[in-house]
């Protein structure tokens, strides 16, 4: 069984990207959320279906949006590094395995 953690940090993140979402369309944001939840559920699921980036950790990208989580699998434990737009440098995490 796989034991789930996040860093604290996003939860910040997750609220910018659904007041975002929201801000340029009503219900947006919690479209956003639902998917990022959904992709939540596939990462416990199986994280190791991710391929491990050069960056070390699991990108798991969004299905309609253009996030990335990344995560770090260390035997039975998955921590949700950080949730990224597609289009940042991931090259630019505090966070180093």
């Amino acid at each position: 069984m796989w034991r789930l953690s996040f860093r604290p940090e996003l939860e910040d993140d997750i609220a910018q990207a659904v007041d975002w979402y929201n801000d340029k369309r009503s219900g947006l944001g919690d479209e956003f959320l639902s998917e990022f939840q959904a992709a939540i559920v596939r990462i416990y699921d199986n994280p190791l279906l991710f391929a491990i980036a050069e960056n070390g950790l699991r990108p798991c990208r969004l299905r309609r949006f253009s996030y990335i989580i990344h995560i770090d699998v260390s035997g039975n434990d998955v921590l949700i590094v950080a949730v990224m737009g597609g289009g940042r440098d991931d090259t630019v995490f505090p966070y180093r395995k």
